[in-house]
C-alpha cells in the first residue's frame, strides 16, 4: 500500500469508527500523552528545572498527539508529511530490500537515493528514522541557545544586556518545550510494531505459515484496546531503565527501531490467541511495554540532547556554547540582530 492509498485508508476509517483524528493514528492521544509526560517525569536532576517542572510534563504531554492532530491539513501537507510516521522495515530487517537498518544513510537525500535504486522512495517506505533524528538535533540546538541566555544573564556586562537575555531565555523555554513536545509525537511512533514493519495493518502480501490475521488490527489496539486497558502507572512501572544515547546518535535510533520491528512476530501471535479481542493480562502488558520503550527512549534522547548542547556553537559568526559559559564570550551584538 502506498502512501496515497494508507492516507485514504486512515481516513476512510477514522469515519466508519466514529473517531476524529487524533485517534485514529499511532498510539492514539492516551498513549502519546502518557509517553511525552512520563518522559519528562523520569528526566534526572542535572537537567534544567523548567525542563523536569510538573507543567512542562503536562505541556509536553498535551503537545505529543499534535502530528496526528495534523493530519488532513491538505494534500500537500499530508503528502510530505504522512510518512514521517513510519518506516517499512521487511523481515530481512532492510528498509523494502535497500538500506538496512541498522546502516541507515546520515541524510533523507541519501536515504531516498537508496530506496530509489530498489525502486522505491522514501515516501513510500517512511522516513520515521530521520524525523526522530532531525528533532533530537533540533532540541540539541534549542537547548544550546537557552545554556547562553542562562550564562548571559549573569555574565553580561550591562542592564540592558542582562535583561534581553532573561527574556529572550523565557522565550526560548516556551520554544524547547514546543519542539520536545512535537518530537514526542515520532519517538513515541517509534515504539509501536506496526510503524516500523511492512506488516503495518494485518499480515499483508507476504509468506504466512502461521496464519497470521490480513484485518486491520493496527488502529484498533493502538487507539481503543489502550484508552480502555493502559494505565500511566502501569507504563511507569515498565519503563526500562537509562541508557546512554550521547554518541552516535543514529546508531542508537537504529537500535530503537530494531528492537520495535522484533516486538511485530510477539504482536500477531498474541493478536491471534485473542490477547487484544478483550482484556487480557498478556496484552495489556504488551501495549504498556511498548508504550513504556518510547517514554525511556524519549527520556534518554532528551537527556544526550542536553549533553549535545554543550558542544553547540549560536549566533553568527558562531560562539561556542562552552567559551560563552565560561565568560570567554559574549555574543550578544550577534544574537539580537
Amino acid at each position: 500500500m502506498d502512501i496515497r492509498a494508507r492516507l485514504m485508508f486512515s481516513a476512510s476509517l477514522a469515519v466508519v469508527l466514529g473517531l476524529t483524528s487524533p485517534g485514529a493514528f499511532a498510539w492514539g492521544p492516551d498513549g502519546h500523552r502518557m509517553i511525552g509526560e512520563l518522559a519528562i517525569e523520569t528526566l534526572p536532576p542535572d537537567l534544567p528545572a523548567f525542563l523536569r517542572a510538573t507543567a512542562a510534563a503536562k505541556e509536553v504531554g498535551y503537545l505529543a498527539p499534535e502530528a496526528d492532530r495534523e493530519r488532513g491539513a491538505g494534500e500537500t501537507f499530508d503528502a510530505e508529511h504522512s510518512p514521517a510516521h513510519f518506516v517499512d522495515v521487511s523481515d530481512d530487517l532492510t528498509i523494502l530490500g535497500g538500506p538496512k537498518l541498522d546502516a541507515l544513510p546520515a541524510t533523507r537525500a541519501e536515504y531516498d537515493t537508496a530506496l530509489r535504486a530498489v525502486g522505491s522512495d522514501q515516501y513510500k517506505a517512511g522516513y520515521l528514522p530521520y524525523s526522530i533524528v532531525s528533532g533530537f538535533q533540533l532540541l540539541a540546538k534549542d537547548l544550546a541557545y537557552w545554556r547562553v541566555d542562562v550564562a548571559g544573564e549573569k555574565l553580561a556586562k550591562t542592564k540592558t544586556e542582562r535583561v534581553w537575555y532573561a527574556h529572550d531565555r523565557a522565550e526560548r523555554e516556551k520554544i524547547v518545550l514546543h519542539d520536545l513536545g512535537i518530537w514526542a509525537h515520532f519517538v513515541g511512533d517509534g515504539s509501536m510494531p506496526m510503524h516500523a514493519s511492512v506488516h503495518y495493518n494485518g499480515w499483508g502480501d507476504f509468506p504466512n505459515p502461521e496464519g497470521f490475521t490480513q484485518e486491520h488490527v493496527h488502529v484498533p489496539f493502538e487507539n481503543q484496546y489502550v484508552h480502555d486497558n493502559v494505565t500511566e502507572a502501569e507504563v511507569a512501572t515498565a519503563m526500562p531503565s537509562a541508557h546512554d544515547c550521547s554518541e552516535a546518535i543514529m546508531a542508537c535510533i537504529e537500535a530503537y527501531l530494531a528492537a520495535t520491528q522484533a516486538e511485530v512476530v510477539p504482536f500477531y501471535k498474541l493478536q491471534k490467541s485473542g490477547a487484544f479481542a478483550k482484556p487480557t493480562p498478556e496484552g495489556e502488558d504488551f501495549a504498556a511495554r511498548r508504550i513504556a520503550a518510547a517514554a525511556a527512549e524519549l527520556r534518554d534522547l532528551t537527556v544526550a540532547a542536553w549533553q549535545e548542547s554543550d558542544k553547540q556553537s549560536v549566533g553568527y559568526p558562531p560562539a561556542k556554547v562552552s567559551d560563552v559559559e565560561a565568560g570567554k564570550i559574549d555574543p550578544y551584538a550577534e544574537l539580537i540582530y
